[in-house]
């Protein structure tokens, strides 16, 4: 049963998604910002394990969910974004 306290519309609008995803995308990316920093004592190997699951998880649920090439492609090049997002955001270029 819902709470009642809960004013959220069963059915989202696209502002209501936006504001999700938006928070959605921090959350991803802070936590792989935090993941993927080489200063611990694996120097970056549980990072580098991580990326590898992440990429093959996105072409497992596309394949999963029957995507098509063209929206299988756009969700991996976000997750691609996402990680390049991360990676710059721990190391940036310095020019």
């Amino acid at each position: 049963m819902p709470d009642a306290r809960d004013k959220r519309p069963a059915d989202p609008g696209l502002s209501d998604i936006r504001g999700r995803m938006l928070v959605l995308e921090v959350a991803a990316m802070t936590s792989l910002a935090l993941v993927l920093d080489t200063s611990g004592e694996d120097g970056g190997k549980m990072g580098r394990g991580i990326l590898h699951l992440i990429r093959e998880a996105v072409g497992n649920k596309c394949d999963e969910m029957g995507l098509s090439d063209n929206a299988s492609t756009t969700a991996q090049a976000y997750a691609e974004e996402l990680i390049g997002t991360a990676l710059a955001t721990l190391y940036p270029s310095t020019h």
